[in-house]
């Protein structure tokens, strides 16, 4: 009965802001016939990937279209890469500052309060990061220090790290203290009884997790192509302007086979660290 309240709940509030946001079926189907055909000129032309430059203008000497697409995914990769490795560092030390699991017992008022104090301006810094999209850090940083390498990877970095930082935070607090515990009762200092007695347990995880957010990573990085960073998603738009609907498919296509290569690997090595790592995935 209860699920059922919650189901009709959730139904109504979805209907509330259909009527509000003034959404009508019909406005999933294109307007006029012009915009039909676009469509079906979009969709056929993924049948008919450009192996060769659709615009006649493009210089003699230029790549052909497949070595400029391997450039873009090779740019693509080092914005992951550079951002994961700004991402991954402040998101260790975040999820140790948001966490209680490392604290000493026993514990003064004083120093307890003032725990609380790091732990929920961490779990708040780690909201702030993570509540702003990528693409927004990133028109906000392009506004602020014009269009560069920096800029991308560091709009990827910040929601990135909260986004890490929360779940390594979570990871490990459900991390069994019996360890933790044992060397605490032996005098070992808190950051001691975090590195020696939490954090290995809790490592296949975190790498687990990394290795996901990677591949989101380059997704991400491949989004900032649309606001002018040069990864394979400035190539996507550039021809998408210009109609060049072959030459977006041969891109959609690259990036397609490097997202599942990347997939392939990672789940490998996250089949090898843990075993148990796709079902934790799956549950979060």
């Amino acid at each position: 009965m209860k699920r059922r309240w919650i189901l009709s709940g959730v139904a109504l509030t979805f209907l509330a802001c259909a009527w509000l946001l003034g959404l009508k079926p019909a406005g999933l189907f294109p307007p006029d016939a012009e915009h039909w055909s676009r469509m079906g000129e979009f969709f056929k032309a993924a049948l008919h990937p450009a192996f060769e430059y659709q615009d006649d203008g493009v210089p003699e000497d230029a790549d052909p279209i497949w070595i400029k697409g391997l450039k873009g995914l090779f740019l693509t990769l080092k914005f992951a890469f550079a951002a994961m490795s700004l991402a991954i560092p402040a998101a260790l030390i975040l999820g140790f500052l948001g966490s209680s699991a490392w604290w000493p017992e026993p514990c003064g008022p004083l120093l307890k309060s003032g725990l609380r104090v790091v732990f929920y301006a961490s779990r708040f810094f780690m909201s702030l990061c993570r509540s702003i999209h990528e693409l927004i850090w990133a028109l906000l940083l392009l506004s602020a220090i014009g269009v560069s390498p920096l800029a991308g990877i560091v709009a990827l970095a910040i929601p990135f790290s909260g986004t890490l930082g929360k779940v390594f935070s979570e990871l490990i607090d459900e991390e069994s203290l019996h360890a933790a515990k044992a060397l605490k009762s032996i005098g070992h200092h808190p950051f001691q009884t975090f590195v020696v007695g939490i954090l290995p347990g809790a490592l296949p995880n975190l790498i687990t997790y990394s290795f996901y957010r990677f591949e989101c990573a380059l997704r991400s990085s491949a989004v900032l192509g649309f606001v002018g960073i040069e990864t394979i998603g400035l190539y996507i738009e550039l021809s998408h302007e210009e109609f060049f609907y072959r030459e977006v498919w041969t891109y959609f296509y690259l990036l397609l086979a490097l997202i599942i290569a990347v997939d392939l690997w990672s789940a490998k090595i996250r089949k090898h660290l843990n075993p148990g790592a796709e079902s934790w995935l799956t549950a979060h």
